[in-house]
Parts: structure tokens; C-alpha cells; sequence
């Protein structure tokens, strides 16, 4: 005979596994600085790359002036610092909001799967009732 309440447990953890427990397993793989840590470099990556991006297309657009300071050595100094002050603003921003959308990502996902261990653990123990 079907007991009512497991199969009630049972449907509810199936419907996580099905929303939540693929890309859960995912990030459960990783340890949570191992996580964090990689996923920041990548988006240390990606902004350095929308960096020269932004560069490139500023260098395009303003062909004629940058061939001008080009030949003015004061002024490339100074154009330098400005633009490395600049990548490292965008890099350090970019980097603390990749740590902070990061770290609640994983606990969140360790809240969730605490929560279906929980329902893992009461199903065993209405097994073991039977």
C-alpha cells in the first residue's frame, strides 16, 4: 500500500532535482573558495577582454588625436596611467560584484541542498518505519 505522505516527499524532491538539482550538483562539486576563485577570474577575464574592447573602439573613433599624443611622450605617460587606472577600476568593480552575486549563489545553493538532505533523511526513516 502507497503511503500518502512519501509519496508526497517524493514528488517534492523530484520536482527540486528536476528545478534546482542539476546546476546545484554543479556548484556542490567545488569547494566554496574554489568556486568563488574561479568564477572571479573569469570575469577578471571577461572584463579585461570588454576592456580592450572599449579601447579599441575609443582608439578607432579617435584615430587622429591618439596619432597626435602619440609623438608627445609627457602626454602618453599620462593618457597610460589614466587608461591602466581605468582597467583597474573596471577590473576591481567588476571583481567585487563577481565575489558578492557569487558567494550567495553558492549559499544559497547549500541552503537548498541541506533542505533535500533533510527530505532524504526523513524519507529513509519512513523506510525503516515500515
Amino acid at each position: 500500500m502507497l503511503n500518502e505522505e512519501r509519496v508526497i516527499l517524493m514528488t517534492k524532491m523530484t520536482a527540486f532535482i528536476d528545478r534546482e538539482g542539476k546546476k546545484n550538483d554543479a556548484i556542490n562539486s567545488y569547494f566554496k573558495s574554489d568556486y568563488i576563485g574561479f568564477n572571479v577570474l573569469k570575469s577578471v577575464i571577461s572584463a579585461t577582454i570588454v576592456f580592450a574592447i572599449f579601447m579599441a573602439t575609443y582608439v578607432l573613433y579617435n584615430f587622429e588625436e591618439v596619432l597626435s599624443n602619440l609623438y608627445n611622450e609627457e602626454n602618453l605617460l599620462a593618457i597610460g596611467r589614466r587608461f591602466l587606472i581605468y582597467y583597474l577600476l573596471l577590473v576591481g568593480v567588476y571583481s567585487l560584484a563577481s565575489y558578492v552575486i557569487y558567494s550567495y549563489r553558492y549559499s544559497r545553493m547549500r541552503k537548498s541542498m541541506k533542505a533535500y538532505y533533510g527530505d532524504l533523511k526523513k524519507l529513509a526513516r519512513m523506510y525503516e518505519k515500515e
